[in-house]
């Protein structure tokens, strides 16, 4: 079995590649998993190990990323749009086709925070904060 590599970034919401907090794809030899810098080491560490969690599971069972990226740009437009509540996460909706492995990410999320000492509602304000910059990013 040939090796992955996963190489993890702490970047700003201006390099990320459409308004999302944490995002992953696949790269020549192995995946990127990049999060926006919420400027808090424990708040980024958390990201990260959501994504991985969240592409590594995706891999598993065979859902290509392509289709996650589509999936969370709709949920984008359609919250733009009005359609969609604007706090609710992509991976949380219904038709999202890595739902489970999005709540289970989540599930890990929330018990290596809780192991941090992390305030999960100081956690989301900072995403909230990030997520405001990365769509008014978008609307211009």
């Amino acid at each position: 079995m040939a090796k992955t590599k996963y190489k993890l970034i702490i970047q700003p919401p201006g390099k990320m590649r459409y308004p999302t907090i944490g995002d992953y794809y696949k790269i020549k030899d192995g995946w990127i998993i990049a999060a926006v810098d919420l400027k808090n080491p424990d708040y980024n560490f958390l990201t990260l190990i959501h994504e991985l969690i969240e592409l590594y599971l995706t891999q598993r069972r065979g859902i290509p990323e392509p289709a996650v990226k589509k999936f969370d740009e709709w949920v984008i437009k359609e919250k733009t749009a009005g359609r969609i509540k604007k706090t609710a996460a992509s991976g949380r909706h219904p038709k999202a086709p890595y739902r489970r492995e999005h709540i289970f990410a989540e599930k890990i999320e929330k018990m290596v925070a809780k192991e941090l000492g992390v305030d999960r509602k100081k956690q989301e304000k900072a995403e909230d904060k990030a997520a405001e910059i990365l769509r008014r990013r978008e609307n211009k």
